[in-house]
């Protein structure tokens, strides 16, 4: 389905970036009366009578509801919001998606990059089983990079550049000790050499600013269970009507 809607349908990219969509729909729950409430940890689903009561914060304030929806990631909503149950158990079992190292770059100069460069490993197959079997950073790993100022200009002052970097990388291990410091270093490094085929050797001396994330920068920051970016992993016995369903089935108004 992807492939297709992106031929026949396009892709489009909103002015203001990715953001703008979720300002955008803020504004409109606004105007319908939705209040926000930001910057609280949710600590808990209440559960009483097979049905969703509401949630605990943070401070231990409850919040009433009618219904609850959980945007967050699905095992950990599972695992974490509400008590010890089958599915909880059976989240403890399925296979997780691969995680990223990324890499936000703010630059003193323009990059002469097109919006999207995707450069793909030569030992594609193999590239993916290391990341899935080792849970590490492949040798010579794939790398996207994208720069969002040849689409908004907005996306970076005059004169100036971003540029985002993405390697693929295994999700958090539970046995195997991983050095998630010297992975991003390698990381780094691999891009580097990926821009210096295109000629773009000096980019490190131009870097203002530099924002990085790693499977345990995704996990502390969403709660993406194993740092894996990607949710559960899209296997086959795990996608469509294998994977868990968008209403709990227990609780009809989770």
């Amino acid at each position: 389905m992807m492939p297709y809607t992106e031929i026949a349908h396009g892709v489009w990219y909103p002015r203001g970036g990715m953001y703008a969509l979720i300002e955008a729909m803020a504004g409109l729950a606004r105007d319908a009366g939705v209040e926000f409430v930001f910057d609280t940890e949710v600590k808990q689903i209440v559960i009483k009578d097979d049905r969703a009561r509401g949630v605990v914060l943070e401070d231990g304030a409850q919040l009433r509801a009618d219904v609850v929806v959980a945007n967050a990631d699905l095992p950990y909503v599972y695992r974490e919001l509400l008590l010890p149950g089958e599915m909880a158990e059976k989240m403890a079992h399925k296979r997780y998606s691969c995680s990223t190292i990324s890499f936000f770059w703010g630059l003193d100069c323009l990059c002469p990059m097109p919006p999207h460069t995707l450069f793909l490993a030569d030992d594609y197959r193999e590239n993916f089983v290391s990341i899935i079997r080792d849970l590490a950073m492949p040798a010579n790993p794939s790398v996207y990079i994208h720069s969002p100022a040849r689409l908004d200009p907005t996306m970076a002052p005059p004169g100036q550049d971003s540029l985002i970097a993405v390697v693929p990388v295994g999700h958090l291990a539970e046995n195997k000790t991983q050095d998630w410091g010297e992975i991003l270093d390698r990381a780094r490094d691999h891009v580097f050499r990926r821009l210096a085929l295109l000629g773009i050797t000096d980019l490190p001396d131009h870097i203002k600013f530099e924002t990085s994330f790693n499977p345990l920068s995704w996990r502390k920051r969403y709660n993406l269970v194993k740092g894996a970016t990607h949710g559960l992993c899209h296997n086959l016995t795990q996608l469509a009507y294998f994977r868990p369903g968008n209403r709990h089935p227990d609780y009809e108004n989770l």
